[in-house]
């Protein structure tokens, strides 16, 4: 039998290609790297892939860095003034929503025609809303910081 053969349990070809990339950029975690190696010398396929990769980081990093133009530079500052006015807008349609639910919840707890069980239950709906709020919001903040390719440009 051919060592090189696919088996059933051999990892996905598209896989293995994002693992090559992975290698290239030294983003591929240490555990990896010997299977994808192994992966690698087992066809000739993997190997030209491999090697046009590292070839082609080569030549960008011995290229010189292209100038920035003005085009890019007002697109720039375009999204700079978006992610401002989306910030805005977030925070009033937040704060809209919040304040509705609060005065919702002021007249419900108000009205002395509201069983206090029922009243028990609604205001423990709310903050179980107001939380999940919270830690979608709390999620949300914390990914843009970690992201890594949010300089990358679309």
């Amino acid at each position: 039998m051919n060592p090189y053969d696919e088996s059933a349990e051999d990892v996905p070809v598209e896989d293995i290609r994002m693992k090559i990339q992975l290698l290239v950029d030294n983003e591929l975690p240490e555990s990896e790297i010997e299977r994808v190696l192994e992966e690698i010398q087992g066809s000739y396929e993997y190997r030209e892939e491999y090697a046009e990769l590292l070839r082609l980081r080569r030549r960008l990093a011995a290229g010189p860095v292209p100038p920035v133009s003005s085009d890019w530079l007002t697109k720039a500052q375009r999204r700079i003034s978006r992610r401002l006015s989306q910030g805005i807008g977030t925070t009033l349609l937040i704060g809209s929503y919040v304040a509705l639910l609060g005065y919702a919840l002021f007249t419900f707890f108000s009205d002395p025609d509201v069983p206090r069980p029922v009243a028990m239950l609604v205001a423990l709906g709310a903050a179980g809303i107001v939380a999940l709020l919270a830690n979608a919001i709390a999620d949300r903040v914390r990914e843009r910081k970690t992201d890594r390719y949010r300089e990358i440009t679309r």
